[in-house]
C-alpha cells in the first residue's frame, strides 16, 4: 500500500465529531504560509473558533499552479489530522495527549482556484466525499487564523533565533517521488541509494516509484 493510500485509509477511519475537544465547532482553515528564517512554505491549518492550530511540511509551495500545490497540500493536510496536532510546549492549545485523534467537521482555504484543486485531489486520492467539497474561507477565519500564524512564528523565531539563517536550505523543495509528502523542519526524507537524488517519505513509497524513477535513476558520480 502506497503512503497516499495509508494516509487516506486512516483519515477515513477518524472520528468526525461536529465539536472538537475544546467544545468549539470543529472547522479548520487551512493556507500555504512562509516559513520564518527557514526557506519555503508550509501548510498552516487553524480552527478560527478555538484557535488550535498546526504546522506540516517545508517545500516551495506558492510559486505552483494550484493543482500543483494541491499534489502537495493534500497529503499533508491529511498527515496532520492522522498523527494528531502534537505542537512543542510554546504552541497554544495542544491537543491532549489522551484525546484520539479526529477529522474535520468542515475545512476551507484561502481562495477559490485553490479550494477546487484541493476538492478534486481529495477526490481523486479517495478521501471521504463529505470533506472533497472546500469552499472559501470567510474574511472573519482568515482574520483569526492569521493572528494564530502570526503567533506561532513569533514562538518559532523565538526558538530558532540561535541557528543558522540557511538551515536546512538544501532540503527545501523536495519531495517524496512516490506521493508528493513534503517534510516539516524535523523530518528528513530517504533518499535513492543510487542516484542520491530521488526522494522518499517511505521505503514503500520507493518501491512503488521505481518502475517509473529505474529508467531515469543513474548512479551517483
Amino acid at each position: 500500500m502506497s503512503a497516499t493510500a495509508s494516509r487516506v485509509k486512516k483519515f477515513n477511519t477518524l472520528r468526525r465529531p461536529e465539536r472538537d475537544a475544546w467544545g468549539a465547532p470543529n472547522h479548520y482553515h487551512f493556507s500555504v504560509k512562509s516559513l520564518p528564517i527557514v526557506p519555503g512554505n508550509a501548510v498552516f491549518l487553524a480552527n478560527p473558533f478555538s484557535g488550535h492550530h498546526h504546522v506540516e511540511g517545508r517545500a516551495r509551495i506558492t510559486p505552483l499552479s494550484p493543482d500543483d500545490q494541491a499534489t502537495i497540500i493534500v497529503p499533508l493536510l491529511l498527515e496532520s489530522f492522522v498523527t494528531r496536532f502534537d505542537e512543542g510546549d510554546a504552541i497554544i492549545n495542544v491537543m491532549p495527549h489522551d484525546v484520539m485523534p479526529w477529522a474535520p467537521w468542515s475545512w476551507s482555504t484561502t481562495d477559490d482556484a485553490l479550494a477546487r484543486a484541493v476538492s478534486a485531489r481529495l477526490e481523486a486520492v479517495g478521501v471521504r466525499s463529505e470533506l472533497c467539497q472546500v469552499p472559501v474561507s470567510t474574511t472573519e477565519q482568515v482574520h483569526d487564523s492569521d493572528i494564530f500564524w502570526a503567533k506561532w512564528s513569533e514562538s518559532l523565531l523565538t526558538q530558532m533565533s540561535s541557528l543558522p539563517a540557511d538551515m536546512g536550505a538544501q532540503d527545501v523543495g523536495k519531495w517524496c517521488g512516490g506521493c508528493g509528502f513534503t517534510p516539516s523542519l524535523d523530518t528528513e526524507l530517504l533518499r535513492c541509494g543510487r542516484c542520491k537524488q530521488a526522494r522518499y517519505c517511505t521505503k514503500a513509497c520507493q518501491k512503488e516509484d521505481w518502475k517509473i524513477h529505474k529508467t531515469r535513476c543513474t548512479p551517483c558520480p
